[in-house]
């Protein structure tokens, strides 16, 4: 769609005026018009984005210049434009002063004239009005920015970070529905963090189908005329159930996938627009883009702590059943020790060491450790030589005298 023409509203209580002005004007702006100065809100407060307003001094009821104070206090961004007569001087001095006109045009006036100083207070709404737009977007990605950045810190688990993060970005950007799925390997979880705007109801596995594994972001303003949505049957369903519309998909890149010390897909980010299209702008793509690295930096270091747990967790257990195994030399002690701390340390309701050779006819258990038992003397137990068996309902492949 071509863009509308900038607005101009033209002010003068003599009718003649305000049709000749219109006849100078009309080809490169939308011209609005009044005969008071009270009309002319009236005209400010229904029609949004004025870019320009062109006043004449001399008006009953309210001057030029008492209009212009009013206007410039409750709609500041119009650039206001004085015409006013040689005699009008000491209210043009007060007007210029108080910083509510932008130029002033001295009568009689000049149409090469007229067109110049309204083009250059368009041009100037124009310029105020993508900086303040940038302005504005800067403060909200530093908000949002923020908003992850504190929620990271805030919060112990990665699990409700992700979540956090998730809502954070569906308020923000206003969408149906936000979902993060994260990646391990080459398949993605079955876990979806989901967020859902305010009266939408979705089922989690539906919408955990419409984001998949992929390194690419995707900004996609109309689902139905783009072909890479539509490789996978699954998916397409899931898009036409959730009425999804428009959609941009982010992936979480960092290190700290299967293998340490590279770059992996971590996770995978979708934003969905449900109902009707939508226009992804670019600021929004890298806003987008910049909270999915925060998130990425997030789950690395999360990924890598557990990691780490894990690795700390099992030498605490090999080290509690050496100890386990060198305070005694019976071997019915070492095979108790070694199921009683496996069963506790796994947080299992049992655990049974067995022992076969070639030569057995049956399994014999040396060792056995049941958590319902009362007391850790009761909870373990050995079998002896000559103790119960467990018939083996066919012999299993040879192993060791000593496997488990």
């Amino acid at each position: 769609m071509p863009e509308s023409k900038p607005k101009v509203l033209v002010v003068d209580d003599e009718p003649n005026n305000i049709e000749l002005l219109d006849r100078i004007l009309h080809s490169e702006y939308r011209v609005l018009k009044a005969q008071s100065g009270q009309e002319a809100l009236e005209i400010l407060a229904r029609e949004a984005d004025v870019a320009a307003i062109v006043s004449d001094q001399r008006m009953p009821l309210m001057t030029g210049t008492e209009f212009l104070s009013v206007a410039a206090a409750q709609y500041p961004d119009a650039m206001r434009i004085m015409l006013t007569a040689y005699t009008d001087v000491e209210d043009l001095v007060e007007a210029i002063n108080s910083g509510k006109v932008f130029k002033y045009v001295t009568k009689p006036w000049h149409v090469d004239e007229i067109q110049t100083v309204v083009r250059q207070a368009v041009e100037t709404h124009q310029v105020l009005a993508s900086r303040t737009e940038q302005l504005r977007r800067t403060l909200r990605q530093e908000s949002l920015l923020n908003a992850v950045l504190n929620t990271i810190r805030s919060r112990p688990d990665h699990r409700q970070i992700l979540q956090t993060i998730v809502e954070t970005l569906g308020h923000m950007f206003e969408v149906s529905c936000c979902i993060l799925r994260p990646v391990r390997g080459d398949r993605m979880d079955e876990e979806a963090f989901v967020f859902t705007g305010r009266g939408l109801e979705f089922k989690v596995e539906e919408l955990a189908r419409t984001v998949w594994a992929t390194e690419d972001v995707l900004a996609i303003d109309d689902v139905t005329a783009d072909d890479r949505l539509w490789g996978e049957p699954d998916r397409v369903w899931a898009y036409q159930r959730a009425d999804i519309r428009s959609t941009l998909i982010v992936p979480l890149i960092a290190m700290g996938g299967d293998r340490p010390g590279e770059f992996a897909l971590l996770a995978v980010l979708a934003l969905h627009q449900c109902g009707q299209c939508r226009t992804w702008r670019d600021d929004e793509v890298q806003l987008a883009i910049m909270v999915a690295e925060q998130a990425a930096l997030t789950l690395s270091q999360a990924r890598t702590y557990e990691r780490m747990r894990a690795l700390a967790r099992r030498e605490a257990l090999v080290n509690q059943i050496a100890t386990a195994i060198r305070s005694t030399l019976e071997p019915q002690e070492i095979f108790s020790a070694i199921t009683r701390e496996l069963g506790q340390a796994l947080k299992t309701d049992g655990c049974a060491l067995s022992l076969w050779t070639e030569e057995d006819e049956f399994v014999q258990c040396v060792g056995l450790y049941d958590a319902t038992q009362d007391g850790e003397d009761k909870g373990t137990r050995g079998q002896g030589d000559n103790e119960a068996v467990s018939p083996s309902p066919s012999p299993p492949p040879p192993l060791p005298p000593s496997s488990m």
